[in-house]
């Protein structure tokens, strides 16, 4: 499982390094950027996040189901709710299932609705993984600037509200602030691997 989670993991990087190396054939020369010749830059920073959501993601398929049992409070049987309660007749359904094997599906299901906007939910995640949270650490300042931007991007369309002479309809973004926190996820994510 660790070799499948590192593939996709680094591949995923590529793909979005591969995007990040596409802007600069796009626009060569001085002076900013214009709004849709960075969008592309706007578009690499949402899939690094993308990457390390399901980097996360899939650390906690595979760990927490054997994780300890407190770990798995917020997490409902498959198909129900959290925190709804179950009859027989519904955990009738999972009939000639393991404990395990509910569990493991029942940690599946509920991923696959799960995000990580800040670095404390980060930090969660390596203690339910059985890592030190501290592990973060020296990503911390690189991750939660490049988890917020993701967070305006999308939801704000990276609007800039400044207004007047000189000002672009969206906020100014670099190469070289993306290639940081390229480097940070990177770094974040082979940090956590060398500790499994």
């Amino acid at each position: 499982m660790k070799s499948e989670i590192e593939n996709r993991f680094n591949g995923n990087l590529e793909r979005v390094e591969h995007l990040v190396a596409h802007y600069e054939t796009v626009f060569t020369g001085p002076g900013r950027r214009a709004v849709d010749t960075s969008d592309i830059l706007r578009s690499a920073v949402v899939f690094f996040h993308a990457t390390l959501e399901d980097f996360l993601r899939s650390l906690l398929e595979w760990k927490l189901p054997s994780a300890q049992a407190s770990y798995l409070k917020e997490v409902p049987l498959a198909g129900k709710k959290p925190r709804q309660a179950f009859t027989l007749v519904e955990l009738a359904l999972f009939r000639g299932s393991t404990v395990n094997d509910l569990i493991s599906r029942s940690v599946a299901d509920h991923l696959e609705r799960s995000n990580f906007n800040d670095p404390g939910e980060v930090s969660a995640v390596l203690e339910r993984i059985g890592l030190l949270p501290s592990l973060l650490d020296p990503y911390r300042g690189k991750l939660g600037p490049l988890m917020k931007r993701r967070h305006w991007i999308v939801h704000r369309a990276d609007r800039n509200t400044a207004s007047g002479s000189g000002q672009h309809a969206a906020l100014d973004l670099q190469k070289a602030t993306v290639e940081i926190w390229s480097n940070a996820v990177r770094q974040f994510g082979t940090s956590v691997l060398n500790q499994i």
